[in-house]
């Protein structure tokens, strides 16, 4: 095989196959996006959202029946010119070379799950698509079968002839696995795979293929091998730097304290050297297309020595550019290999100039001046920009903030309700004052004019109105622009800005006293409540319908009640509606963490600028003294016991019926314990957090059915965000027990647990027991069957699996002032034997303190065989409130003082 421009054979080094014959190294190519322009053939563009081919399946979960046949007419129906699939005159493959869709070649490696991951967040309806390629060396003729694992439409060549075109559905993030046939010639075959998906918002784009064993001699035939062309390099030296690059071990997502580590494999037999970046990437979003950041990167060429660890260059700039950079940001680690061979070790990292607080500190009026003062220096974000104005570090508003807004609202892409209400507190504060210059606020309201409110205005497009957060900023969005502009006539709707506005009112209205009777469907969110909070104190500032802004007030009330009573030192580490890895890996990625920070003194303070920037710089809003108290109350034991409930509207969620949650944590000076209880069991999880026993903002440990082998948002559920199936989880004082019910071919087909031990004071595991200490708190877990810490890859030293049928797992909260020390601890829970029943979901246990749990898939909790009742489950009760469901009011009380919070009539 001779690529352009090359006067010798390519090298070929060998792809290895997983143990059930996935490929597990291609060359790849993508992700190739192409913006979608025909979907007014398949979708109405006016009239009602709802119904046969209405709007609302752009705007909907993609997993929908109907959103995947949407999906699947509209990519039937693209123009073939606009389907790279169509072209395959391109020189043969080489590393480097020339790919279609006029990329190059690069190398990749699959994850667990077999596949090679092209996915990504589309703000607007994007046509996506990746190519792979791999040489498989046959020793003679042979014919064997393969699964092609896609999401999507896939096509797969054999030696330039295309053998399998499947585009009979679209999943959402499961992989299909289509039957197909090879027929190979003796030595050297071809293959060439292409993957589409439509996507809108989150979009999975996967691809791979796993060769079947024959069924008659059990194995694939003999002598068969995957290769892939990687040109002039050296064939032996590529094995052997891949065999290296496999060694270097990153073990742990946020570096709290400086410097990071970077490890090498204890196997290792020899030291490796490699240089190492870290960086700040900046989002696919306008940010990319109107800004021109220069950001600092730490750069280091290390010899890391087997089993031992090495600083990673992250310079004091670049945390500290890091800690003034908007959004919800990871830094980037690439580790590559020093004798260029382009393999190269990608990972996620966190580390920040800005300190977390454990402790409560300092006045609720100092730590928002301390809150100004972070967002002042933030660029190009108006609620940072505002704050900088208030501060006196600038005279105006930054025009490149105000261009990114504007940019989201004019493109109406997905998620432009957060920069839509950031864009009206603008106006509503500085509109018309020289902090806004004539030109800038000219951009906002022309963006409003034009901008579309509402699912049932005219226009196609991704954006988000069903879940809970978008709802509210969307209806606060139309009421305030209406409100400001109630003679204009909105270009999209036709409305004027006073019909606008009544079309608003009523729907706020019915949203947050559904809220202040049964709090938040997505109850809990570490990621939404502060969105939620965002479009309240929007409300509680702008609103000048009283009876609104009343109303708005009592919900923030609710809200930082609910953190004050289930947070653990300003970490949510409570059960979640829907979340995101990055926070449960650390709460210092948490959205809801600066808001902790400025109410009780707790947290930190990071990317986060909405509602972080609206509370700081509220003239109308103070989060109530008694609720700071409580929050800072963190000496005291407290059980919260609570229950989200309430109705979901078919115009609103797309879909009738109730969400009731039932929810306790149990929180200690030393750690917490928090679960919601009999959720939903077996049914398919996208982003809910069930469990979770938090020790610190980075020692955290829960348990997941991961649905794919992703981190990322748009495989949802994912590795560690979600379920595939969601477990069984029951939970009494400081004891959890969790059941799983597998299902052959679904997920990864198997439990883990998060384990990171990089986050321990101490750790020890001990057969079917793992033990954790941070200070003095200590949290213990229990499998059925003996307990591995995962050696080696992405996920090394922070993963736990059972080597049972993983469907039982144990956890009990300790401390110090209860069970002695640690070694006390591990001992007392080591001598206990916990019984799985006979079907493998069940579990008997006896605890140390002689309580008799007993737990299954189908039937109750008893403790010393007395049931558990979840049924008559309260509101909130815990020591500051008794509020029974259904209550039209909410009194809380600490030492003496109180404050009633009345939302009913």
């Amino acid at each position: 095989m001779t690529a352009v421009g090359e006067t010798m054979p390519s090298q070929l080094v060998p792809s290895t196959l997983s143990a059930d014959g996935a490929i597990c190294h291609w060359l790849s190519a993508g992700v190739y996006t192409t913006p979608l322009r025909h979907l007014a053939a398949h979708v109405r563009e006016s009239g009602s959202p709802f119904g046969e081919r209405g709007r609302w399946a752009m705007n909907f979960w993609a997993f929908d029946p109907d959103v995947a046949d949407l999906k699947l007419r509209a990519y039937r129906g693209l123009p073939a010119s606009e389907v790279q699939s169509q072209l395959l005159d391109i020189a043969e493959p080489v590393l480097g070379g020339p790919a279609p869709g006029g990329g190059v070649w690069r190398c990749a490696a699959t994850e667990e799950d077999g596949v090679i991951d092209f996915s990504r967040f589309n703000f607007n309806p994007t046509l996506m698509e990746g190519w792979l390629c791999a040489l498989i060396d046959s020793p003679a003729d042979a014919a064997l079968w393969a699964n092609l694992l896609t999401i999507g439409p896939a096509r797969l060549w054999l030696n330039g002839q295309c053998v399998e075109d499947f585009a009979e559905h679209f999943s959402y993030v499961a992989l299909q696995r289509v039957p197909v046939r090879l027929t190979l010639r003796a030595g050297l075959n071809t293959l060439l795979l292409h993957g589409a998906m439509l996507g809108w918002r989150e979009a999975r784009l996967a691809l791979g293929l796993r060769l079947l064993n024959d069924p008659e001699s059990g194995g694939l035939p003999e002598g068969l091998s995957v290769r892939l062309p990687v040109g002039a390099y050296d064939a032996d030296v590529w094995e052997m730097t891949a065999a290296q690059m496999e060694l270097v071990q990153v073990r742990a997502f946020a570096f709290p304290t400086l410097p990071g580590r970077l490890w090498c494999d204890p196997a290792a037999e020899a030291p490796i050297t490699v240089d190492v970046e870290v960086g700040i990437p900046l989002p696919d979003t306008p940010w990319a297309k109107l800004i021109g950041l220069t950001l600092p990167r730490g750069r280091a060429r290390l010899t890391l020595e087997p089993g031992k660890p090495a600083d990673l260059p992250i310079t004091p700039e670049l945390a500290e550019a890091f800690a003034h950079l908007p959004g919800e940001n990871a830094l980037s680690l690439v580790v590559r290999p020093i004798n260029g061979i382009p393999l190269e070790v990608r990972r996620e990292i966190w580390a920040s100039a800005n300190a977390y607080s454990r402790a409560p500190y300092g006045t609720y009026d100092e730590r928002i001046a301390e809150a100004r003062r972070h967002l002042a220096s933030m660029p190009y974000d108006v609620p940072a920009s505002m704050a900088a104005v208030a501060t006196g570090a600038a005279a105006q508003i930054d025009s490149n903030a105000v261009a990114v807004a504007c940019a989201f609202l004019n493109d109406r892409a997905d998620c432009a309700d957060f920069y839509a209400v950031g864009l009206l507190a603008a106006l509503e504060w500085y509109g018309g004052s020289p902090a806004l210059k004539q030109e800038d606020q000219a951009k906002i309201e022309d963006a409003l004019r034009r901008f579309k409110y509402w699912i049932d205005e005219p226009g196609i497009d991704a954006m988000c109105y069903f879940t809970e957060n978008h709802q509210i900023l969307f209806h606060v969005t139309q009421y305030l622009a209406g409100q400001r502009y109630p003679e204009w006539t909105f270009d999209n709707s036709g409305l004027t800005g006073r019909e606008q506005q009544a079309l608003a009112a009523p729907r706020i209205d019915a949203w947050i006293r559904r809220r202040l009777r049964g709090m938040f469907s997505e109850w809990d969110s570490n990621a939404y409540l502060t969105l939620d909070a965002f479009a309240m104190l929007a409300l509680v500032e702008f609103a000048r319908d009283e009876a609104l802004v009343r109303l708005a007030g009592l919900l923030l009330d609710k809200v930082f009640f609910s953190l004050a009573a289930q947070t653990y030192r300003g970490t949510l580490g409570s059960s979640h509606g829907r979340c995101y890895t990055v926070a449960l890996k650390s709460a210092r990625v948490e959205n809801t963490s600066p808001l902790c920070r400025i109410a009780f003194g707790m947290g930190v303070f990071n990317g986060e600028t909405r509602a972080t920037g609206l509370l700081a710089l509220s003239r109308r809003y103070r989060v109530p003294e008694i609720i700071q108290r409580i929050g800072a109350d963190v000496d005291a034991v407290v059980t919260t016991r609570a229950r989200a409930y309430g109705a979901l509207t078919s115009e609103s969620d797309m879909k009738s019926g109730v969400w009731d949650v039932r929810t306790i944590t149990y929180r200690t000076p030393d750690g917490m314990l928090s679960a919601a209880l009999d959720h939903r069991p077996g049914a398919m999880g996208i982003q809910e957090h069930l469990w979770q026993a938090t020790l610190s903002p980075e020692a955290a440990v829960f348990t997941t059915y991961p649905g794919n082998a992703q981190e990322h948002g748009n495989a949802r559920p994912n590795f560690w965000a979600g379920s595939a199936r969601l477990p069984r989880v029951g939970m009494s004082a400081r004891d959890l027990i969790c059941l799983y019910r597998l299902e052959p071919g679904i997920g990864m087909g198997f439990t883990h647990a998060y384990f990171p031990t990089e986050a321990f004071d101490e750790w020890r595991i001990e057969v079917r027991w793992a033990f954790a200490r941070v200070g003095d708190g200590y949290a213990a877990l229990w499998g059925d069957g003996d307990l591995l810490l995962t050696a080696s890859g992405r996920h090394a030293h922070q993963e736990l699996r059972s080597s049972g049928a993983g469907q039982v797992w144990l956890c009990r909260l300790g401390r110090r002032a209860d069970d002695g020390d640690f070694a006390q601890f591990c001992a007392s829970l080591a001598a206990t034997a916990p019984q799985v029943d006979a079907d493998g979901i069940g579990v008997r246990w006896t605890t140390p303190d002689e309580r008799r749990l007993a737990f299954a898939w189908d039937g109750v909790f008893t403790v010393n065989a007395v049931v558990e009742d979840w049924g008559d489950f309260p509101h909130y009760a815990n020591g500051y409130t008794d509020t029974p469901h259904g209550a039209e009011s909410m009194i809380l009380r600490f030492r003496g003082e109180s404050l009633t919070l009345d939302y009913g009539g």
